[in-house]
C-alpha cells in the first residue's frame, strides 16, 4: 500500500461471511445453579434467562454487543486501516437485516453493508452469507484493496495481485520496510519487562479501530447516515444516535 506498487487505492471492501444456523439452543430457560445470572448481567438491563445470552452467543443482542459484525470487525479491517494509516470517516451508513434468520430469539443482523466516507476513498464492510463472487477461494474473511493500477486481496494467510481482471504471479514487490512482529504475546511480555515500549496494538490504536465498526453499527440501528466529528467524538445533528454512543448502567453499577 505505502509504496505506491499498486497506485492511489480508490475503494476498499472488508468481508466477513456469516452463518447463522449455529445459532442455536435447546436448553430450558431455566438459570442453571452454578450460574449468578444477575452478577452475569452486570450493568446490562435486567432480562429474563435465555440460554443464547450467555455464554459464546451472548453477542447477537444489542444489550452487550453488536453481533457478528462488530466481533469479526477488528480481524480484518485492522489491515486496512493500519496500512493506509486511515483517520476516523467523515460519515457512516449501514443497511442490512435478519435476511437469513426467520425463526431465532437474537436480536442483531446476519447480513450488513457498511460504507464509510473518507476523501477520495470508498471503504466498505459486509456481513455476507458467502465471499464476493470470484473472491470464493479467499475463504469467509478476506480485504480487497482496489488501485488505480493493480488491486490486492488478501486474508490471515495469504495475498493475491490482479491486473487488468487477472491474478499476476510475479507482480514486483517493494522491498520490505515493516519490520517482522514478534508476535502479540511477545511484544506484550517485552512492554511489561521494559516499560517503555509500546505494542503494535495498543490501547489507543485498539480504540482507534473499534470505534469504527460501532459507528456502524450505531447507522444500522438509526437506519440513517450519521456525520462524524472525531476531535469531539461525537454525531453531529443526530440525537437519537447521540444516545447510542455510551449505555446506560443498571444500578447498583455505576462508571
Amino acid at each position: 500500500m505505502r509504496s505506491g506498487a499498486l497506485g492511489r487505492i480508490r475503494r476498499v471492501e472488508n468481508w466477513v461471511v456469516f452463518n447463522p444456523t449455529a445459532i442455536t439452543n435447546r436448553e430450558p430457560a431455566t438459570v442453571p445453579p452454578e450460574l449468578d445470572y444477575d452478577f452475569w448481567l452486570g450493568p446490562a438491563p435486567k432480562r429474563p434467562y435465555e440460554p443464547l445470552r450467555s455464554h459464546f452467543t451472548f453477542r447477537h443482542f444489542w444489550d452487550y454487543s453488536g453481533g457478528t459484525f462488530i466481533d469479526f470487525w477488528c480481524h480484518i479491517v485492522d489491515v486496512a486501516i493500519w496500512a493506509l494509516d486511515l483517520p476516523a470517516p467523515k460519515s457512516v451508513a449501514a443497511v442490512g437485516g435478519r435476511l437469513q434468520l426467520t425463526d431465532n430469539r437474537t436480536e442483531t443482523p446476519d447480513t450488513v453493508d457498511a460504507l464509510l466516507e473518507y476523501p477520495n476513498l470508498m471503504f466498505s464492510y459486509r456481513l455476507r452469507p458467502s465471499p464476493p463472487p470470484g473472491f470464493e477461494h479467499m475463504g469467509n474473511i478476506g480485504c480487497i484493496f482496489e488501485g488505480a493500477d493493480a488491486t490486492l486481496v488478501t486474508n490471515y494467510s495469504a495475498n493475491e495481485v490482479w491486473v487488468k481482471g487477472k491474478k499476476v504471479e510475479d507482480f514486483p514487490r517493494p522491498p520490505q520496510s515493516i519490520p517482522e512482529s514478534p508476535g502479540h504475546v511477545r511484544e506484550f511480555l517485552d512492554a511489561v519487562k521494559q516499560r517503555t515500549l509500546e505494542t503494535t496494538c495498543n490501547v489507543r490504536y485498539g480504540h482507534r479501530v473499534t470505534k469504527l465498526g460501532l459507528l456502524a453499527n450505531i447507522a444500522y440501528r438509526t437506519g440513517r447516515r450519521i456525520q462524524w466529528d472525531d476531535e469531539g467524538e461525537r454525531v453531529v445533528g443526530d440525537a437519537q444516535a447521540s444516545q447510542l454512543l455510551s449505555r446506560p448502567f443498571r444500578k447498583p453499577y455505576t462508571l
